[in-house]
């Protein structure tokens, strides 16, 4: 096992697919295995947001759960990612879709805030887990944020937190 320490900013794989380090202080660090919180580097697919903007309820979650068994595939231990849970608060207040907890999901609106410097722009437009208002909210290829209706389809970048041990070896 590597003893290296990565920083927000810094690229990783993850059953072959590369993440950028959003965070290296996530709450389950321990002396055995940094736990990092990282994005995908690229969109993992197209979807809609669903039938609504509540993202608990919608295609984008299916979306976003088969994408994790296509993982699953590839060899990583799903059952060693952390879950984590997403605040599903509509960026005008309303608070009536509650929270879940996730393996993994899009960024929420204040995720994407809180980590915008070291975000890299997508190859496309992507979801992110919060909506507005009757919409969902969505990053475009500049990294702004925006919003659209549900039924529009775009890219699909999951969040996921994971210790350290569960990435790929780094080539050398």
């Amino acid at each position: 096992m590597s003893n290296k320490t990565y920083a927000p900013g810094d690229i990783v794989k993850l059953g072959g697919i590369e993440f950028v380090v959003l965070d290296n202080n996530m709450a389950g660090s321990s002396a055995e295995s940094e736990v990092l919180f990282i994005l995908a580097l690229k969109s993992q697919g197209q979807s809609r947001f669903g039938n609504s903007n509540n993202y608990a309820n919608g295609d984008l979650r299916d979306a976003v759960c088969n994408w994790l068994d296509v993982l699953a595939d590839s060899g990583v231990d799903i059952g060693a990612i952390k879950p984590r849970v997403l605040d599903l608060t509509t960026t005008e207040g309303y608070k009536g879709y509650g929270s879940i907890e996730v393996k993994a999901a899009p960024l929420t609106m204040d995720e994407a805030r809180k980590y915008a410097e070291v975000i890299p722009n997508c190859n496309e437009a992507t979801w992110l887990s919060t909506g507005c208002c009757a919409v969902a909210s969505f990053t475009n290829i500049n990294g702004e944020p925006d919003i659209a209706v549900c039924s529009k389809s775009y890219g699909i970048r999951p969040a996921v937190v994971v210790p350290t041990s569960l990435l790929d070896p780094e080539d050398d």
